[in-house]
């Protein structure tokens, strides 16, 4: 693991913070099923868990795009609260990185209310300085615009930044920003293919990512 003096940790939030595989998964199908009848199992879905809705159906079926994404945000929010849950750890290792002063944010491609209500139903909101949703920024991860509207407001130093995500899109946001990159092995992705995009740091758990910022403050 690369070294690094660490004052500050970014987070992603689905997939990496909360866990939302199921409820990203489950409302895709809803609406793929809808358009391409049998076309989608959960395997098949698994790489739309990333990429923001725009770009999904954008390249799924651009002239119905709109239409589309709404109907997943309208099954999405029936459902929210009954398939998020916080992954192992989360809570726990958030209050040790707090108590140690270590700057904390989130930036995340999630629209900012469906983001708040997630922290808030998790009861992780008081645990970010900072929290940055898809309406605070043009350009949506890989590129760095979302990680640097975050660095801004937390006016901290890009040089002991961390960021940690659980896709391809944290890690090359992150690179792309010139600040080190943290996957998560508890994503729905696999490292072979993650390992492409070239992540800094690998952590296997909350408890070795707060591990790994506590040897590194």
């Amino acid at each position: 693991m690369l070294d690094v003096s660490i004052e500050t940790v970014l987070f992603d939030f689905d997939g990496t913070l909360a866990n939302t595989n199921a409820l990203i998964s489950q409302s895709h199908l809803a609406v793929l099923e809808e358009y391409f009848p049998g076309e989608y199992d959960l395997e098949g879905v698994r790489a739309f868990n990333g990429p923001t809705l725009e770009m999904v159906y954008g390249k799924l079926n651009p002239l119905e795009k709109e239409t589309m994404i709404a109907k997943y945000r309208q099954f999405n929010e029936a459902h929210h609260d009954e398939l998020v849950t916080v992954f192992e750890g989360v809570t726990e290792n958030l209050e040790r990185l707090k108590s140690i002063g270590i700057r904390l944010a989130i930036v995340s491609s999630k629209r900012n209310d469906v983001l708040l209500r997630g922290l808030k139903l998790l009861h992780l909101t008081d645990y970010f300085e900072v929290i940055i949703g898809g309406l605070d920024y043009q350009k949506a991860k890989p590129d760095p615009e979302p990680i640097y509207v975050a660095l801004q407001q937390l006016k901290v130093d890009p040089a002991k930044a961390i960021m940690v995500g659980d896709n391809s899109h944290d890690i090359e946001s992150a690179n792309n920003a010139g600040i080190i990159s943290v996957f998560v092995e508890w994503s729905e992705k696999t490292r072979a293919e993650i390992d492409p995009f070239k992540p800094d740091v690998i952590v296997t758990s909350m408890t070795d990512l707060t591990d790994y910022v506590i040897r590194n403050k």
